[in-house]
């Protein structure tokens, strides 16, 4: 039985709640599973934020609304997680936070921090955060010596006086949650996590950018939107050490024009964007698929139309990527649901995105490349970065028809053939053409890579017994919420689904689907998945679980709506 605990910090932009959670995340991954979750408002300072960390005594990687500790930086800060409170939940916070006449819970849960005095003492309102920190290790009785280790190692680049007051910030605030009446009672049902150093702490974007580094990536070019910036950022901070060029372009149709431009010239480069930017990438996509270039694109997704939500979550850009640019030609679609697989998927994608000359997209979301989580460390595939370039003859054709579709790809200066790629129709050579023929030779060229790439298609994961009359399918970061609730509801009737490739689809997943009830789980509110299943492999999803408020799956709303479905 899985044992947990979370609690969430609440707070202003601004008020160091991010420094709060990096530091608490990586003392309790110490000695429990952990993983933490981000709800940002879109602004820079003000507002309201919260974090919530789960700790666990299994690996997990999914959201939860109950609040079992909840920690108020303001007097503000409490009024949205009102509906996540219940009876069981405990507060902390300065005295006077708190208007008691809007809250429903007895006062013996209501605990006291003096954050304002513990500050002033400390040496201002900018220790109140290290002072948290300290009083919550205390309480879940954490160790408090690797607390002051990660400490003094997280502000190593800040003077030494910087680094003194933090440590004795938190020594206040450790003391003061050593000498509270509260007992944490939940912390003692969790099970230590077995040999704590084969796990690695990360976000989503760490992941994305290790897997693009071990495809071999060492170009990006992007403009920076929230939340697919973090990707940039990290290759930005490693360029020198992994020989990656970091190109902040002027916008994002220019950003994947220099990416294509790169692969042409034999580069592995990766566009990272949201989807607005990728609306504004059309036009270079649709290069992409006549000229056959290989790309690859990290899209981000956040709720739009538009600016929609900024900084919340949503998986409604499937179809964006589905039929972005115009025209008609292949393309890759993969969907990472844990952080291994946004390491192995970015990874593959740079492979394929070299074997067939297509564009390949990553998606992930807002909830997927901010929450942080562990990850056992294991090994990659090393055969993935092997480039397809081949040496070219006086002779050479760009576009020479073949029976798969795929044509030997030179760059330029390798060999002694002439590299021409147009953007009109063109011959086998690259010389632009209107002719009818060779329009319809080209065009089933391009098509034709379809059934190359799906022999190449990253199988999918079952979960449970294959003849289960109820199957759930999701994708993207809802993969660990379905998963872990199918693990608590251990059903046998009930399986679950895990798509790893979007697009394209191999037939035999239809014949999967055949005599099942089928509950599709997904991010937005028209089900692009479950049409997709339905064009694709001609199924029938009977249920279609939808979530498109900006926050992610929890446990509780899938099994709230499971329950909905089944039973009215």
């Amino acid at each position: 039985m899985n044992q947990d605990l979370c609690l969430v910090i609440s707070g202003e932009a601004g008020q160091g709640i991010q420094t709060i959670e990096d530091l608490l995340v990586r003392t309790i991954s110490k000695e429990y599973f952990v993983c933490s979750s981000k709800d940002i408002m879109s602004r820079v300072r003000g507002g309201n934020n919260s974090t919530e960390i789960r700790i666990s005594s299994q690996n997990v990687f999914a959201y939860k609304e109950t609040i079992n500790l909840l920690f108020l930086l303001n007097d503000h800060a409490l009024t949205r997680l009102l509906p996540r409170i219940n009876s069981e939940s405990t507060i902390f916070s300065e005295e006077g936070f708190i208007d008691k006449g809007h809250l429903q819970v007895p006062t013996n849960q209501l605990y006291s921090i003096p954050l304002s005095s513990l500050a002033k003492k400390a040496g201002g309102k900018l220790y109140t955060n290290t002072i948290l920190v300290g009083y919550i290790v205390a309480i879940l009785d954490l160790n408090k010596e690797t607390a002051q280790e990660l400490i003094a190692d997280k502000f190593s680049k800040k003077d030494q006086t910087i680094i003194d007051q933090n440590i004795e910030a938190f020594k206040l605030g450790y003391e003061a949650g050593t000498s509270t009446q509260y007992e944490c009672r939940e912390i003692k049902n969790i099970s230590n996590i077995p040999e704590p150093t084969n796990y690695s702490i990360l976000d989503g974007s760490e992941a994305i950018s290790i897997g693009a580094l071990a495809g071999g990536c060492n170009y990006i070019s992007s403009y920076p939107m929230s939340p697919s910036t973090g990707v940039l950022i990290n290759l930005a901070q490693n360029g020198v050490a992994f020989d990656v060029l970091v190109e902040q372009a002027e916008d994002e149709i220019a950003a994947l024009n220099m990416v294509l431009g790169a692969w042409y010239a034999g580069a592995r480069g990766l566009a990272t964007t949201s989807g607005g930017g990728l609306a504004l990438m059309q036009e270079a996509i649709s290069l992409a698929g006549i000229t056959e270039t290989p790309c690859v694109i990290h899209l981000a997704q956040r709720p739009g139309p538009a600016t929609g939500l900024p900084t919340r979550t949503e998986q409604a850009d499937l179809n964006l990527t589905l039929y972005a640019g115009h025209g008609e030609f292949p393309r890759i679609i993969l969907a990472p649901g844990t952080l291994k697989e946004g390491i192995e998927l970015t990874q593959k994608a740079f492979y394929l995105a070299d074997a067939y000359q297509v564009p390949v997209f990553v998606l992930t979301d807002q909830f997927f490349v901010d929450s942080l989580g562990m990850m056992k460390h294991f090994t990659l595939e090393n055969q993935l970065d092997k480039p397809h370039i081949q040496k070219t003859e006086q002779d050479y054709k760009r576009y020479l028809l073949t029976e798969n579709g795929i044509s030997p790809r030179g760059i330029p200066g390798y060999g002694n053939g002439f590299i021409k790629v147009d953007s009109d129709e063109h011959t086998e050579g690259g010389i632009i053409t209107e002719d009818f023929d060779i329009r319809v030779s080209m065009t089933d060229k391009r098509l034709s890579k379809q059934k190359s790439i799906l022999k190449n298609y990253i199988q999918e994961e079952w979960y449970g017994k294959k003849d289960a009359s109820q199957l759930i399918i999701a994708w993207g970061s809802t993969h660990s919420a379905v998963k872990e609730w199918i693990e608590r509801k251990n059903d046998p009737d009930i399986a679950y689904l895990h798509l790893k490739q979007l697009y394209p689809l191999p037939q035999y997943l239809g014949d999967l689907l055949r005599n099942k009830t089928i509950y599709c789980i997904e991010g937005n509110a028209t089900g692009q998945l479950s049409n997709l299943l339905t064009t694709e492999l001609d199924a029938h999803v009977d249920y279609r679980i939808h979530k498109y408020d900006g926050a992610p799956f929890s446990l509780e709303y899938i099994e709230e709506r499971w329950n909905e479905v089944n039973h009215g």
